[in-house]
């Protein structure tokens, strides 16, 4: 059976936006990667002196230590739709701002006096000036909710609260602000006031509060640590109601201690994963009972501590200042390891399900090395590349080269799979993200800021590397003189990227934002024109590239050659070519080209050329794949209701006009990879001659497999549009908007659509 489809060739001429994402907590996931996986604007090759810079800079009323929170797509009380920023502040403020333009802040609230550290610490220098909001807060977008910890100045002492803030207005929520405060059972700091009475409470002012906060399984969780290690002061843990902000767990790390066990990691997050809490420690006593300093510890939700780690060394650590929980630990996706890793310098490999407590030989670990070759001050902050090859961490000790190092089949390659000698920084507490399109080698950039004097303030500089080789430096904001200069170094501070553009916090009492300057002649990005997504291409996949200035001021759509049932190679004075193959052109203007990607190519990748009408030239080299398919969406927006049509009568899936369960229903994709025989360039498939998809191809209708009875070119369209006639089983869930993926040749499709099943 051969549909003969009354489907519009939309897609040659369709116009999307790139698919959006959202940042809404430290370290961009509960993993703490510092990894944004859905980056489809910037890569390896647009972002360079000549396209990417300073676009503008928010002002702020102070230091900005917490990573800035990416919202898209927010409904604001105008009716408008704006993609937002948050921004917090030492001088305990909190700021929304439009993500996409430099006008003033949406809505801007103040937590209320921050506090001068030097009126209550003598000699502390850690941080300047003042201590409001130090941690990243937390977003809940289901709830339009962002939670905010503070540190206040109350006539003579120190507060702390726990805010829940209103994304659209910045109000209180839940009857909030609540005051922090906790107690659990231990004797508490001898000589202390409950030292005799079996009850240690929280003390703000022996407190900092510097984790990045977690929302997990409807509770918010915050972690204490010191100011320096100024005695006393305990590690502390507390978790909240998220929709009454009712306390609902305290765990405190050293209740009838001195001191110690400070869980401030570097500000990164708290990380969770199905119903577990992990955190390190840092200096102070390990007794294994009741003392929990220089470890990681795994808790549930209540705050019961199930297991833990501690290094056999660790009363060496703390006697040299060496914190194990100088870095917090990330989770590895798809797996039950955990890294983790002090100053020291020494990288530990855990299985967070048996993490083993404390043996004298360590050989409850995984697999350990010295990655820094000081030995101290070395591990404050870390990245995690997630990628399908082996996932990539990043680390920079001190004084030492930025180093690479590979995850490979549960086990890093302990020598450095690529490193940067050339980039140096003073102060090892900087900021690091990484951004890729998933594991697209041409797409992943590791982002960091380094500084070149320990002697704070001081002018910081932002990076851009390849992360798959960090010895290449893509751009730096130092290049092009005074146009990107980043502005004031502020520590710990993880720059956020977000939708093609950079938000880098600074200690200037502004957020810097980059991204692709407007107007510069380029190309940005290549997608498959079905899902919108960056990948590798295929043999005959219908791609769209974007840019600016690549084609004529005004679009041009291709007319068809009735004669030769042909699309044009030349069109509006523009070519497109692939290892020097034409591409048939649908579409071409100043920022936008509509292609298909030639039948011949080959190897592992392609030099793709684009000629403009005024005679410039752009290349760009991108990966080739046997398959890289995307289903087509009604819309042309890449997700929603595929481009399905129902048996008999070729009409439009809908929810009004469902599939019923064992009927045929017709689906259009592309990136299906080769044909047979072998597709003509630009040509229309002919009813009678239609060639078929080489691979095999699978189809998954609400999660049961279908039954593909054609997977070959669509009549009347162009060679590179995939037609599937597929049999909705009968065992499929029925409702209005069913799931639908695809494989082909193992490759799994880059976008889910949906239909409608009766």
């Amino acid at each position: 059976m051969k549909f003969a489809p009354t489907l519009l060739l939309f897609v040659a001429v369709s116009v999307c936006g790139f698919p959006q994402t959202n940042v809404l907590t430290a370290n961009y996931d509960n993993n703490r990667t510092s990894a944004n996986l859905s980056e489809t604007v910037l890569n390896t090759w647009n972002v360079n002196p000549a396209q990417f810079g300073k676009l503008y800079a928010y002002s702020v009323d102070g230091q900005v230590y917490a990573q800035p929170l990416y919202v898209s797509g927010v409904l604001m009380p105008t009716g408008a739709k704006r993609n937002v920023l948050i921004v917090a502040t030492l001088h305990n403020s909190v700021y929304a701002f439009d993500a996409d333009s430099a006008g003033p802040p949406l809505w801007h609230v103040s937590l209320g006096k921050p506090v001068d550290p030097l009126q209550f610490y003598s000699g502390y220098k850690d941080i300047l000036n003042e201590v409001g909001i130090l941690s990243t807060p937390v977003i809940d977008a289901t709830t339009n909710t962002i939670y905010v910890a503070n540190e206040t100045a109350e006539e003579s002492s120190i507060s702390f609260y726990l805010h829940a803030l209103d994304l659209l207005t910045g109000s209180e929520k839940f009857h909030g602000p609540v005051p922090i405060q906790a107690s659990v059972l231990g004797s508490g700091t001898p000589g202390g006031p409950n030292a005799n009475h079996g009850v240690h409470s929280f003390v703000g002012a022996n407190q900092l509060q510097r984790t990045g906060l977690l929302l997990a399984d409807g509770s918010v969780y915050l972690g204490f640590g010191s100011h320096g290690d100024i005695t006393p002061w305990h590690g502390w843990l507390l978790g909240y109601n998220a929709a009454t902000l009712k306390q609902n767990m305290a765990f405190c790390t050293t209740p009838s201690n001195i001191g110690g066990g400070a869980i401030w990691q570097g500000g990164r997050g708290i990380a969770a994963n199905a119903g577990r809490l992990y955190v390190s420690t840092g200096n102070g006593d390990y007794d294994g009972a009741n003392t929990w300093s220089e470890s990681v510890l795994r808790l549930s939700g209540n705050g019961t501590l199930t297991d833990w780690f501690t290094p056999a060394e660790w009363s060496d650590l703390n006697e040299r200042d060496q914190d194990f929980g100088s870095n917090g630990p990330i989770l590895v996706p798809g797996s039950n390891l955990m890294i983790t890793g002090g100053k020291a310098g020494v990288v530990a490999l855990l299985d967070r399900t048996r993490m083993g407590q404390e043996v004298t030989s360590n050989s409850q670990i995984v697999q350990s090395f010295q990655a820094s070759d000081s030995g101290g001050f070395a591990i404050f902050n870390a990245a995690l590349w997630p990628n399908s090859g082996g996932p990539y961490y990043y680390l920079f000790a001190r004084d030492e080269p930025l180093r690479a190092y590979r995850l490979v089949n549960g086990l890093f390659n302990t020598a450095a799979s690529s490193a940067n000698t050339t980039i140096t920084s003073a102060d090892p507490r900087i900021g690091f993200s990484v951004s890729a399109n998933r594991s697209l080698a041409t797409s992943g950039i590791l982002w960091l800021t380094t500084v070149p004097t320990n002697a704070l303030p001081a002018p910081g500089t932002l990076h851009a590397l390849n992360a798959s080789n960090i010895a290449e430096e893509l751009w730096n904001s130092d290049m092009e003189g005074a146009r990107d200069t980043l502005g004031s170094f502020s520590k710990f501070a993880n720059p956020t990227v977000a939708n093609g553009k950079v938000f880098a916090p600074t200690a200037g009492k502004e957020v810097v934002v980059y991204g692709l300057l407007p107007g510069v002649p380029g190309i940005v990005s290549v997608v498959n024109a079905a899902s919108f997504q960056s990948s590798s291409v295929a043999p005959g996949e219908l791609v769209t590239v974007f840019g600016n200035r690549i084609g004529p001021s005004s679009g041009v759509a291709a007319t068809l050659d009735e004669g030769l049932r042909q699309f044009p190679f030349q069109l509006g004075g523009v070519q497109v070519t692939f290892d020097g193959l034409p591409s048939p052109l649908l579409y071409v203007a100043s920022g936008q080209i509509n292609t298909v990607v030639p039948f011949g190519i080959s190897g592992s990748s392609t030099l793709m050329s684009v000629t403009t009408p005024a005679g410039g030239s752009f290349s760009v080299t991108l990966p080739v794949s046997a398959a890289a398919p995307a289903v087509f969406s009604r819309d042309g927006a890449g997700s929603g209701f595929g481009a399905i049509l129902n048996h008999p009568d070729y009409s439009q899936n809908t929810p009004a006009n469902p599939a019923s369960r064992g009927s045929y229903v017709a689906m259009f994709v592309t990136g299906a990879g080769p044909i047979s025989p072998t597709g003509i360039d630009g040509q229309i498939a002919k009813s009678d001659t239609l060639p078929l998809v080489a691979q095999t191809v699978k189809v998954s209708i609400g999660g049961h497999d279908a039954s593909v009875v054609y997977q070959g070119a669509a009549p009347g369209l162009i060679n590179g549009v995939t037609q599937l006639n597929v049999k909705v089983p009968e065992s499929t869930e029925p409702g209005p908007a069913v799931p639908v993926t695809l494989t082909v040749g193992g490759i799994p499709s880059q976008n889910t659509v949906i239909m409608a099943v009766q």
